[in-house]
């Protein structure tokens, strides 16, 4: 069993030299001292066998920057094992991903047999080198995750320190600072939008604080909310990072004083150690500062006289909270703290402003009053004035120019005399004798139905005739026959069943002239003299069984009067009453037009309303309406011709006329 002390021996080792290595990569060591030093303590702290730093050269060139026990792997005496271990190499350079590959692992095939663990150095997001490190082959297995992440972490401090050295090498100067920040603090001051100034405050204060993630809270009434978060658009209220944050940044204004997990959090008082740990752990970020932000002062109180003033000082409010993050280093970056507390000043004027603006009452229609009265400056006052002055005209039109109002319906245009031919009886239709179109007179043979129980019933009644009448022949033979041997009883009995046969004869024959009446119905003919109206008669009926009442053929008579069959929305109805009653008259006027002329227009007269709605599958519930027309201004009459009518309702406003359908909608469906 491994002893206990040798193991906490261990990893107080492993933590003084990653403590070491973070010291290092802040010092101003140059690259040719740094990366020997950092490869010694990082091997020593794995207890590699070996290590190499790899460094990009012209673009795609691997260098050995510098390297511990190398020559021990025995890559570079081999070519295909050179050539793996670049493969690797370049791996990590198109990924940026650290991994781990050793013998034992099938998709890879490692260049020694060393447990080979490989992560990137980057600068401003791009890799510049390869840290690798080889392992003992006999190393376990459920270790090779840590070694993986210790590696992956300790090249982090190493790209730090390469950005370092790039910042330096570029060279920021103190005035190009101030310049990002005068455009700071003017995109704080050009707007008066919460939003908006949440937005400028965490995207362009990260980049001139150079921390990982800038977020800011405001305080609303006892709640506070995650304004906004650098580097995204929208903000989730629901997600966990954005709760704990809730939970650290509510605390900290309620403190009104700033938290920082610089030094620990375990000096913190404990309503702030908790949702601090809390928020560190949700987050992974190794720095957290959160700095309350407070209310404008009033530079000039004029409640109080300066010498009250001077006495009685109101203590500033906290409104909201900035929250830094570094998510690499643990100890602020230089001037950051400095930065800090220069920008959590401007943020607060700023986000305190736009607060005040914010809780003017019907702020948005203020807004819009004032650039309404925009129009009311200069030329655009003519230019207003003459609008209304014309909007007011079209109103005035509109309210008292008369107009008449139409009620419109569609219809068709009918004879008047229209008949419906019905089916007798049941049957099958074996036999037509006319064409859709085609003219008749009255009585003419429409066509023919077969029915063949009729006929049966028929045929047995003839039958049943036929046999009572001979029994009769035989009947009066046998009354000679009992007269003639003065057999009384006989022919008494005779003449009874005789006479009984004839009633039967009398009920037969009665029966078979009905069933030969019906047989002759079953021709059947036109009602009127017309025309046939239904079309393809033929094609529809012929040997199409039949029922009793079912509609066969219609006949109309074109002869005669003609008529307009509407249909008139039934909610339009009310219009056409009071018209009526208003002009104490049911004539009213209509014009119309044909679908087969529709460049002419025709009049005529309402002639009858039809009591109650009916229901059309186009238009809902309508109204049949009839109006008479004289049908000899009408060149071009055809049967069920489509035809559009307005009824005259008498006058009304022009802006009624115009809009009483939006009107009745609003009415119909908006009626409380």
């Amino acid at each position: 069993m491994v002893d206990s002390t040798v193991v906490e021996q261990v990893r107080e080792r492993v933590l003084q030299l990653s403590r070491e290595i973070e010291e290092l990569s802040k010092s101003n060591a140059p690259p040719q001292t740094f990366f020997p030093e950092f490869l010694r303590m990082l091997v020593s702290a794995l207890g590699a066998s070996a290590g190499a730093v790899w460094l990009l050269e012209n673009g795609n060139q691997f260098h050995l920057g510098c390297d511990v026990g190398f020559a021990k792997t025995r890559i570079a005496e081999s070519p295909e094992s050179s050539r793996r271990n670049h493969k690797l190499l370049a791996d990590v350079i198109a990924t940026g991903q650290a991994f781990c590959c050793s013998p034992d692992d099938n998709s890879a095939q490692p260049p020694s047999e060393h447990v080979i663990v490989l992560a990137a150095l980057q600068t401003d997001n791009e890799c510049v080198g390869v840290v690798e490190i080889f392992q003992r082959a006999d190393s376990p297995a459920e270790a090779r995750s840590g070694y993986l992440q210790y590696v992956e972490q300790m090249c982090g401090y190493a790209s730090r320190y390469l950005d370092r050295q790039k910042n330096e090498e570029s060279g920021e100067t103190l005035a190009e600072f101030w310049q990002g920040f005068e455009q700071f603090v003017l995109n704080l001051q050009r707007t008066l939008n919460v939003a908006e100034v949440s937005a400028t405050a965490v995207n362009d204060g990260r980049w001139l604080l150079g921390c990982d993630r800038v977020s800011l809270a405001r305080k609303r009434g006892k709640k506070t909310v995650i304004l906004a978060i650098s580097g995204q658009d929208a903000v989730n209220q629901r997600a966990n990072l954005v709760r704990s944050m809730r939970g650290l940044v509510s605390k900290v204004i309620a403190s009104g004083e700033p938290v920082s997990s610089a030094e620990g959090i375990e000096d913190l008082p404990r309503q702030i150690e908790e949702p601090l740990g809390d928020f560190i752990q949700q987050s992974g970020s190794r720095l957290v500062m959160a700095v309350p932000l407070f209310e404008n002062e009033p530079l000039i109180d004029p409640n109080q006289d300066s010498q009250e003033h001077s006495k009685t000082k109101r203590r500033r409010q906290p409104i909201g909270c900035l929250v830094i993050e570094q998510v690499a280093q643990s100890r602020p970056a230089p001037k950051l703290l400095d930065r800090v507390e220069l920008l959590s000043d401007h943020v607060s004027s700023a986000l305190s402003n736009a607060r005040a603006h914010e809780r003017i009452f019907l702020l948005p229609l203020w807004r819009f009053l004032g650039r309404c009265l925009e129009w009311f400056y200069g030329r655009k006052l003519v230019k207003t004035a003459v609008a209304l002055a014309v909007v007011a005209g079209i109103g005035l039109g509109m309210a008292y120019v008369p107009m008449d109002y139409r009620v419109e319906g569609e219809g068709r245009l009918m004879p008047v005399v229209q008949r419906e031919v019905f089916a007798p009886w049941e049957g099958e239709v074996v036999k037509v004798y006319v064409e859709g179109g085609q003219r008749v007179e009255k009585n003419q043979p429409l066509l023919q139905l077969h029915n063949d129980d009729l006929q049966a019933q028929l045929l047995k009644s003839r039958n049943e005739l036929l046999q009572k009448r001979e029994q009769v022949v035989a009947l009066q033979a046998q009354i000679d026959d009992a007269t003639s041997q003065a057999d009384q009883d006989a022919e008494t009995r005779l003449l009874g069943e005789l006479a009984t046969t004839r009633i039967e004869i009398e009920g037969l024959i009665e029966q078979v002239k009905i069933f030969e009446q019906r047989e002759a119905s079953l021709t059947v003919r036109t009602p009127i003299a017309g025309v046939v109206a239904t079309f393809q008669v033929e094609q529809i009926l012929i040997r199409r069984p039949v029922r009793r009442g079912e509609i066969l053929v219609e006949v109309m008579d074109d002869t005669g009067r003609w008529h307009l069959e509407l249909e008139v929305e039934e909610h339009r109805m009310g219009h056409i009453l009071r018209a009526q009653e208003k002009l104490d008259t049911k004539d009213l006027a209509i014009e119309f037009i044909l679908a087969t002329s529709a460049e002419s227009t025709f009049s005529g007269t309402l002639e009858k309303i039809a009591t109650r709605p009916a229901t059309s599958p186009e238009q809902g519930s309508v109204v049949q309406i009839y109006a008479s027309i004289d049908a000899q201004e009408l060149t071009d009459r055809r049967i069920g011709a489509e035809v559009r009518a307005k009824i005259n309702c008498g006058q009304r406003s022009l802006g009624y006329v115009l809009f009483g359908d939006v009107v009745e909608f609003v009415h119909k469906y908006f009626w409380l």
